[in-house]
């Protein structure tokens, strides 16, 4: 083998692994983003999921003492209450009765009455909506206490971004057990 038929074979080498590399790295690339989205996704599935147990849980109230189900029903704020241990108030944190979510700065924060808590970044917008019996919105939030009496279902939506730029968005509607 001659020189020049080794610097040809070696340039054809050097050009075969050059898009190998680049498939690679594109690969690689793709798997990272997806597992994020994933990742993101996971997260905004388990927040769902705590804020629609305690949601339907409002207006648990065995010793049938008549507080509001919702002290606060706005469209990016929601306070929930719930008599869990049957001791005809809301105000135990252990179980949690008195709960608020709300979107502050890119990040879903609840209250279990201990003080703030993030529990989501990322989140571009987050929104309440409410609903009577028949599903009908009830349109006007901050919603009144008579209204906020109306409340059957609530609709909630969350648009969140991965850190990559992906948006993300879980909508779901919650019916209550109580009411």
């Amino acid at each position: 083998m001659t020189l020049t038929e080794l610097m040809i074979s070696l340039a054809i080498f050097g050009v075969i692994m050059a898009v190998l590399f680049g498939f690679l790295t594109g690969a690689r690339n793709s798997y990272s983003e997806t597992r994020e989205r994933a990742q993101y996704q996971q997260s905004m599935r388990a927040i769902m999921s705590l804020v629609t147990r305690e949601i339907r849980s409002a207006g648990c109230d065995p010793g049938e003492a008549g507080f509001d189900y919702f002290a606060i029903a706005d469209d990016n704020q929601l306070q929930c209450r719930m008599d869990l241990n049957g001791d005809s108030d809301f105000a135990d944190t252990g179980p949690d009765e008195n709960i608020s979510y709300r979107f502050a700065a890119g990040d879903l924060i609840r209250n279990n009455g201990t003080g703030d808590q993030i529990v989501l970044q990322g989140v571009q917008n987050l929104t309440f909506t409410y609903f009577d019996v028949d599903g009908n919105p009830l349109a006007a939030v901050p919603l009144s206490a008579a209204n906020r009496t109306l409340v059957r279902f609530v609709g909630i939506t969350i648009q969140g971004e991965t850190s990559q730029g992906e948006p993300v968005t879980y909508t779901t509607r919650i019916a209550l057990r109580n009411g």
